[in-house]
């Protein structure tokens, strides 16, 4: 009995040993064996702590950098179009259309018109030679007198050679012989999100440049005026009063656009003429002063539409609007029908549109091929000229 209670005394002794030096050993090991994370694993030299790789993930790819080459290619481009745009100064002779008005300051006599107003904004030089200036129709639609100002100090004073604000475009003429001038490229085949460079006189802040990308192409805008323009693109490159008319430049320095307007309650969201619109608009405005009229409102056709019409395919135009009396009208075009085509150039969009019609003179007659009641007809069209 007392060996049986003797060996039981001796294997609990022996089992509280094994604990104790098990406790020992792992109390040890915490005293040696930094704990994972109160220090980081060593890191090769030069690299950031805050950037090391979790383990088992690839390493993260440092941030691309601004390179010298892509800032070269910006400042270039300014150097190349910067002297060829210009600021723009405008005057308004006011008329009072109220006929009480005008008989009290003839009785009282103070001037019959009230002091003029002022305008300002930006153009581009873009026949040095003969002095054709490029700018919006808003900049100088009614003025009475318009000042160019170039970068070089220069002043000149400009003739209007025709204003288009269906399109937003307008030419203007300054004595030329030896004038900077910049280079028209083109928009067409500018992907999204390729560098631009917006430049103009915001504020009447001279040759002030803002850079950005091109957000989107091909967007249609409603201005206070009802005006609807079509093959806007935009961009985040900051646009402010005074920029309109001004130059929107890629990275050669080539013009691609015309900041023509903003969404004010918005930010970086601004809006510019297609230089392919802005040259073909120039180009008639140059040999006619003034540019063909179909005397419409449109917009694209949409898949579901052209199968509420029974259209065979999402192409064409649809007419929204006819103004009364235009030459539209005249022809009997109604509201709901679509343009497929005009002339024998195809009408894939709204933006096709424009650019067909502006192909022609004005008083050309044009046959426009419209969708009607499920029905291709066809259309005399004597184009007009866009009012003023």
């Amino acid at each position: 009995m007392k060996s049986t209670g003797r060996i039981a005394a001796f294997l609990l002794v022996a089992l509280l040993g094994v604990f104790v030096g098990v406790g020992l050993a792992w109390l040890g090991l915490r005293l040696v064996a930094p704990a994972a994370s109160s220090q980081p694993a060593a890191l090769p030299r030069g690299t950031p702590q805050s950037r090391a790789a979790a383990p088992g993930a690839s390493p993260e790819a440092p941030p691309p950098r601004v390179s010298r080459k892509s800032q070269d290619a910006v400042t270039a481009a300014i150097a190349r179009v910067g002297p060829a745009v210009v600021n723009i100064n405008t005057l308004y002779r006011p008329v009072i259309r109220d006929p009480m008005e005008r008989a009290l300051r003839e009785i009282i006599g103070s001037p019959s018109d009230p002091f003029p107003r002022k305008g300002q904004g930006s153009g581009i030089i873009i026949d040095g030679e003969q002095g054709y200036v490029l700018t919006n129709a808003h900049v100088v639609k009614g003025a009475s007198r318009v000042d160019v100002n170039l970068a070089d100090g220069r002043r000149l004073e400009a003739t209007i050679v025709g204003v288009d604000p269906f399109s937003e475009v307008a030419v203007l003429r300054v004595p030329g012989g030896d004038l900077p001038a910049a280079t028209l490229g083109s928009a067409a085949d500018l992907p999204i999100g390729s560098w631009v460079i917006a430049i103009g006189n915001p504020f009447g802040f001279e040759n002030s440049v803002t850079v950005g990308v091109i957000s989107a192409k091909d967007r249609t805008l409603t201005g206070p005026n009802r005006v609807t323009l079509h093959d806007l693109l935009q961009t985040d490159a900051s646009i402010n009063p005074g920029n309109s008319g001004g130059a929107l430049v890629d990275l050669n320095g080539d013009v691609v656009g015309i900041p023509t307007a903003i969404i004010p309650y918005a930010q970086g969201m601004g809006f510019a003429v297609s230089v392919d619109v802005a040259k073909q608009v120039a180009e008639r405005l140059i040999a006619t002063g003034k540019t063909p009229w179909l005397g419409i409102t449109h917009r694209g056709v949409t898949p579901g539409l052209a199968q509420e019409i029974g259209l065979p395919e999402p192409k064409g135009s649809l007419v929204v609007e006819v103004v009364r009396g235009g030459p539209a009208a005249r022809a009997g075009m109604l509201p709901g029908d679509v343009i497929v085509r005009i002339g024998d150039q195809e009408i894939d969009t709204a933006r096709s549109l424009g650019f067909a019609v502006r192909s022609h003179d004005v008083g050309a007659r044009v046959p426009v091929t419209i969708w009607r009641k499920g029905r291709e007809r066809t259309l005399e069209v004597t184009l007009g000229a866009v009012p003023m």
